[in-house]
């Protein structure tokens, strides 16, 4: 019987070592499936470097009848914003062509871009423009898309309503295909 008992002995310490060869096996390549395949949580726009939010606003039925303009773009709950006079008869507004036969409309396109703030994904911004002749103001609201991209907000002079401000409620928000069509 004390044969068999070195024997038993040994195959405990056999099974120990399999067991301690598979473990490290099982940690190697749990270690390795996390560095291959991490999951990249929604980032902010940081503001550094390449990583800027930016508002790309274009402007329409911008002429000198309504005045000058006045484009204003806000984020972080208005800790940030972004205020550019834009004349109405400046070399930088572009007329549109109109099949109408009368008038031809205009429009202007302001870049609004933050550096050095850090706006998340999910955060509301603010365009609006107001009119120097009437003071009109127009907003609109967007929220800061996951994308690392610029956002865009169509506004209208035309768009009109009832009191002093009007809330247009659709921004345009143009896909990477539409984008390369342009």
């Amino acid at each position: 019987m004390r044969l068999n008992r070195p024997n038993r002995n040994m195959s405990l310490v056999c099974a120990q070592d399999r067991i301690a060869g598979l473990a490290g096996i099982l940690g190697t390549l749990s270690t390795l499936f996390a560095a291959l395949f991490t999951v990249t949580p929604i980032q902010a726009e940081t503001g550094k470097g390449e990583d800027i939010f930016k508002v790309i606003m274009t402007i329409f039925e911008v002429d000198k009848s309504k005045g000058d303009v006045v484009a204003i773009v806000t984020a972080n709950n208005g800790e940030a914003s972004r205020v550019k006079f834009l004349d109405s008869e400046a070399p930088y507004v572009v007329p549109i062509n109109s099949s109408g036969g009368g008038s031809s409309s205009h429009l202007v396109e302001y870049v609004a871009t933050f550096p050095n703030v850090t706006v998340n994904a999910g955060d509301e911004y603010k365009a609006c423009v107001l009119t120097t002749k009437d003071l009109e103001l127009i907003c609109s609201t967007g929220n800061n898309s996951p994308a690392n991209r610029p956002e865009f907000v169509d506004i209208s002079l035309n768009a009109t309503g009832g009191g002093s401000s009007v809330e247009q409620t659709g921004i345009e928000e143009r896909s990477e295909i539409e984008e390369e069509e342009d």
